[in-house]
């Protein structure tokens, strides 16, 4: 994560501004202030979401919203649903796909997987009505600017993520009436207090029994750039699911083979299109995957991408099938050697 760092005195006086000084504009962090990071947390989680996750504005108000990590906000009115954050392309079909013995790959030919503007770009203008889709976009390039809009009409608005499904802030809008700076402080408190024992409560897991490994254990804005458990020992003949967690925020894949391979196709994964050798899985759909060393040419096996998000086609879990005995080393390109993990089949 890309983190825009400010100074606890800076946050705490944003939030603890007088009255007087700004009362028409309210400030909301994306990410625990004042640096994006939950303290006290030892291990590999993150926390996306709003500080503080609830406010009360009067009509006429805005709310200005700093990012301290990465990601979008966005307004949907009611009966819409958050747009996906990846769509595939009709226009941008995947071509002159081979594995390392020189094979086509089966996905020569579909679709490619590519970010979506209706969630990656700006758009809506900075009024929030209830009318129409208004989002800041996603920051690519550095830092994303604080993002102000306004709200003219009372009622009670939900803010979103494509990005991040499950990251919520609810701003009422009354006709004069607003939460108090000291009230927004304490909230921001209790948050960071109970978000921050939530990670080390969910890097605590030691995963699901049988033959699961869970990719990422997230719960309420906060996830785990993990596998749980990270080694699993499982025998010759044994198909090991690969599953999302339940709340994810994330998306991850499970990709087996040379690291220089992986590596090569993790670090193209971003792009105008998405890297075809992350997103799809390495066998046709239909087609069990049975890892046995040598797959591809070079012991190549993806799941593909994966995601607990109802809006994409992406899947919640994969399984594969471990056919001979050995030690099987795995990672998520998505996030790199940061997620990895290990099969050991006796």
């Amino acid at each position: 994560m890309r983190i825009r760092t400010l100074t606890a005195a800076g946050m705490l006086g944003a939030l603890l501004l007088p009255a007087a000084a700004d009362a028409a504009t309210k400030p909301v962090f994306r990410g625990p202030p004042p640096k994006g990071e939950l303290t006290g947390v030892k291990g590999p989680a993150f926390d996306s979401s709003f500080y503080p996750n609830r406010v009360t504005i009067a009509k006429g108000d805005k709310v200005k919203l700093s990012t301290l990590g990465f990601g979008d906000t966005i307004f949907v009115p009611k009966g819409q649903k958050t747009p996906a954050f990846a769509v595939q392309n009709p226009d941008a079909p995947v071509s002159g796909a081979k594995d390392a013995a020189g094979n086509d790959m089966w996905f020569n030919g579909q679709p490619a997987f590519a970010p979506n503007p209706a969630a990656i770009m700006p758009q809506g203008g900075t009024v929030i009505d209830g009318s129409k889709v208004v989002g800041s976009g996603l920051a690519l390039d550095g830092p994303p600017k604080p993002w102000v809009v306004k709200f003219p009409k009372a009622g009670t608005f939900v803010l979103r993520s494509a990005l991040q499904p499950g990251v919520r802030l609810t701003v009422h809008v009354t006709k004069a009436r607003r939460s108090s700076a000291k009230a927004d402080a304490a909230r921001v408190k209790r948050q960071l207090r109970a978000n921050a024992k939530l990670a080390n409560r969910l890097l605590k897991s030691k995963g699901p029994a049988g033959a699961v490994v869970k990719a990422g254990n997230d719960s309420k804005g906060v996830a785990t750039i993990a596998f749980f458990p990270a080694k699993k020992t499982v025998k010759a003949g044994d198909t090991v699911t690969f599953a999302m967690s339940g709340h994810s925020i994330e998306t991850h894949n499970v990709a087996f083979g040379p690291k220089p391979y992986l590596d090569e196709h993790a670090k193209n994964f971003f792009g105008p299109v998405f890297e075809p050798f992350v997103t799809f899985r390495s066998e046709a759909p239909g087609q069990a995957i049975v890892f046995d060393g040598a797959n591809h040419g070079n012991g190549y096996v993806n799941t593909g991408l994966l995601d607990a998000n109802s809006v994409t086609p992406l899947p919640k879990s994969e399984k594969v099938t471990f056919s001979k005995p050995g030690t099987y080393s795995y990672y998520c390109a998505v996030h790199g050697n940061d997620m990895a993990g290990e099969i050991v089949v006796k």
